[in-house]
């Protein structure tokens, strides 16, 4: 039996493809955001495309946003500075709660009104359910070039849950 703790209660493809239509429509407030392969290429500091547009869009419609990675504080700095978004969480320890719930804190939101957005189902997810937030996945932007054997664990079994959401969205 699959772990219900792992999924993910929406999907993108991107983070591109969310709107703030669509978190309104389901009472979502803010998004706590992942980093690697949800906002940048995991090797780099290079945005994804359509990154920086997507935060202006997200800050004009007035969703705040709060980037919460399991990253040490110069990656995330960084990523921060470049994109535009001032709050954020490094060393996050996910999949803990304890760096959403500080996100949230510095939102002076509550967490059942956030989404975690992120590409891993065993960080992201996991501590997006365990935290009480809404879990969004996106699918990552592509295969980690770098720690390949921290994200082959971390990986393990992720075909078999997005399947079984895919069955579950579909009513199958």
């Amino acid at each position: 039996m699959l772990d219900d703790r792992y999924m993910p209660k929406y999907r993108f493809r991107s983070v591109c493809d969310i709107t703030a239509d669509f978190l309104k429509q389901k009472g979502i407030k803010g998004l706590l955001l992942d980093i690697d392969n949800t906002l940048i290429y995991d090797e780099t500091l290079t945005p994804l495309p359509g990154v920086k547009e997507w935060v202006q869009r997200m800050q004009s419609e007035d969703i705040p946003l709060v980037i919460v990675s399991n990253a040490i504080a110069p990656r995330v700095y960084i990523t921060a500075k470049r994109l535009g978004i001032k709050e954020y969480i490094y060393s996050a320890k996910k999949p803990k709660s304890d760096g959403l719930l500080r996100a949230a804190e510095k939102l002076g939101l509550p967490i059942d009104s956030l989404a975690m957005v992120g590409d891993q189902l065993k960080t992201d997810m996991l501590a997006a359910n365990t935290a009480g937030a809404t879990a969004i996945f996106t699918d990552r932007a592509r295969d980690e070039k770098i720690f390949k054997f921290y994200f082959k664990k971390a990986r393990d079994g992720e075909k078999e849950l997005l399947e079984e959401f895919e069955r579950r969205k579909n009513g199958v």
